[in-house]
Parts: structure tokens; C-alpha cells; sequence
């Protein structure tokens, strides 16, 4: 995949708190639908010793997916240029920063499904990560992801808020019966089909040589009847052992 590639292997930059780093974004339609539906943003600022990334996976077959992922990573860009390139100093700062942009994004969809009272509202999943000094801190709404490489083992970072995971975790099911159950894929959370959002927010130390992947649910998963490539933990262990 080319954003693993890039992930891997782009030019890397001198920066006082992470070392050396890169910063890579790629995207591609699929083999599926006429329309590409993810927005995604990868931006630092090497003054304040950050770095905002993340993807908006529209949600496919809804009108208006890609309006909704766009909506979500502008607002995003919008709160880091107008709040001083996001100068934070501490861990509230940041979860405050991510849950202002997300929400702004989150009732403007919701404003505009309500308005035109669309039948098949429009939404998107997010995940953003902000990295700062030695932390990273994520914010979750949906099934994209966030995965950390570490001395050659990858570890998710995140939890999907769909319903396999909800199955397993308070259904009794196995990974297996939730896998073959035909609501596993069916979202719980998303920005814009309901009027409060809920963020799930995920905290970690970063460490020297630490790479870290957002990506949706094209990407790490494979889903009945479509043709996605491997899951990401597969084609790790195959970059790896060649």
C-alpha cells in the first residue's frame, strides 16, 4: 500500500522532540464505489512541538458522505490556525482543542440533515491524534483506527465503536460469531446523524522510534463481498519478513 510505503520510508526531517521524523497521507477510491469518501490531514507545527493527523471516513451509500468527512477535517484546520497553531500546554488542552473542532463539525451535519431533512443522513467516523512532547492522544468516533509500530511489533491503538465490537465485548460473542454476524460492520457512533457526540479519547507515551498509522476501515479490515487488501497487521509482518 503506498501510504504504508510512505509511512516507512518518507523523507525524514530533524525535529527537537521526536528526533527524525516523516509525515506521509495517501488516499485511493477502491475497487468498489464511483466516489471517494475520506478526507485526511497530516500538518505540524515545529515550533509548539506538534503534529495533528487523522482521517474522516464518510460514511459510504449515505448522501453526502464525502461532504461530511471534508466538514470534520475542515473544522479541524480551521481551530489549529485560528488558536495560535494550536499552542497546547497540557493533556486538557488537547482533548478540549479535539472535542471544540469536532463538535462544530459534528452539529453543522447534523444542522444540515435536519434541515433538509435527509432520509439517509450523511455522517463520518474519525480518528485524530494530536501528537505532543511525549504523548500521544487520540480521539475515536467510529471504526478508522490508529496503530502504533513499536520495536517491530504493531499494536492497536483504538477501539471501533460498531457493533462487532459491542458484541464481543457485552454479547458474549466470540471474535468468530461476531465477525460472521451481519450487523458487525453496522456503526454505534459517527459525527452528524445525532445531536450530542460522543468522543472516546486515548492517551499514550511516545517513544523514540515509534511510527504511527491512522487509516479507515478500507485499510485494516476485509468485509463480505468487497475485495480490500490484507488486513494492516498482516501486511506489516509481511514487510517485515519480506
Amino acid at each position: 500500500m503506498p501510504i504504508l510505503t510512505k509511512l516507512l520510508n518518507g523523507n525524514k526531517k530533524s525535529w527537537p522532540v521526536f528526533g527524525a521524523y516523516s509525515l506521509a497521507g495517501d488516499s485511493h477510491v477502491g475497487k468498489v464505489r464511483m466516489l471517494n469518501e475520506d478526507a485526511y490531514m497530516v500538518i505540524n507545527h515545529a515550533w509548539n512541538d506538534a503534529i495533528l493527523m487523522g482521517i474522516a471516513d464518510g460514511m459510504g451509500g449515505h448522501e453526502g458522505g464525502e461532504i461530511a468527512s471534508y466538514l470534520v477535517v475542515r473544522y479541524l484546520l480551521s481551530g489549529w490556525n485560528n488558536n495560535g497553531k494550536a499552542c497546547f500546554d497540557s493533556r486538557p488542552h488537547i482533548t478540549g482543542f479535539l472535542t471544540s473542532c469536532l463538535s462544530k463539525a459534528n452539529y453543522h451535519i447534523y444542522r444540515v440533515n435536519s434541515k433538509l431533512n435527509i432520509r439517509w443522513k450523511m455522517g463520518t467516523t474519525a480518528t485524530i491524534a494530536v501528537l505532543w512532547r511525549n504523548r500521544i492522544v487520540v480521539a475515536q468516533i467510529g471504526d478508522s483506527r490508529c496503530y502504533r509500530f513499536r520495536s517491530g511489533k504493531i499494536k492497536q491503538l483504538t477501539d471501533d465503536q460498531n457493533w462487532r465490537t459491542k458484541m464481543m465485548h457485552f454479547g458474549g460473542m466470540t471474535q468468530k460469531e461476531a465477525d460472521a454476524h451481519p450487523r458487525a460492520h453496522t456503526l454505534t457512533n459517527c459525527i452528524g446523524t445525532c445531536g450530542q457526540l460522543r468522543i472516546a479519547f486515548y492517551d499514550y507515551p511516545i517513544k523514540k522510534g515509534d511510527r504511527y498509522l491512522v487509516c479507515s476501515d478500507g485499510l485494516s479490515s476485509l468485509r463480505a463481498g468487497q475485495r480490500h487488501s490484507r488486513p494492516v497487521e498482516e501486511q506489516w509482518d509481511r514487510r517485515r519478513h519480506g
